[in-house]
């Protein structure tokens, strides 16, 4: 009775390795990556949150529950008339970071969450909707938004 692993066995484990490595490492080849993907996970969470909080208004058009993107910032309003905590889970703030948001809007939402303008003007109507990019050197990430108001990760 030999002991080991056959020329098959070896080569099988080697081909998913290789598999798994072509995926993996990309996505992990270093902290700039990592970064980036880390702010628009944050931000894609901070939208929908700030947006259903919008959906639970009367007002479409009030400030306070608007999504606002900055080159640094992006969440609810840090309108001081809106009566927030300093310790707020609605703001992603990249301030002490590298990485950068693009473009800087704001976005409101009617009762179905729809984006809107502060005029109740339907927003990201086009076939491609809304994208919001975060950046850092060469590494990208974005979120989109559509017409309807359903937030995901793109490219």
């Amino acid at each position: 009775m030999s002991k080991g692993f056959t020329l098959i066995e070896l080569i099988t484990v080697i081909l998913i390795l290789g598999i798994v490595s072509v995926f993996a490492v990309p996505r992990l080849s270093g902290t700039e990556a990592f970064s980036v993907m880390g702010a628009r996970d944050a931000g894609l969470s901070v939208a929908r949150q700030v947006q259903l909080r919008a959906m639970q208004q009367e007002d479409p058009s009030d400030r306070c529950n608007a999504l606002f993107v900055t080159a640094s910032r992006m969440g609810g309003s840090n309108n001081t008339g809106c009566q927030w905590q300093n310790d707020r889970s609605d703001v992603v703030d990249l301030s002490d970071s590298q990485v950068r948001i693009s473009p800087v809007q704001t976005f409101y939402f009617d009762l179905l969450g729809r984006p809107v303008s502060s005029d109740t003007t339907r927003l990201c109507t086009n076939a491609s909707g809304c994208k919001i990019t975060f950046t850092q050197s060469v590494s990208a990430a974005s979120i989109c938004l559509n017409s309807e108001g359903y937030f995901y990760a793109c490219d």
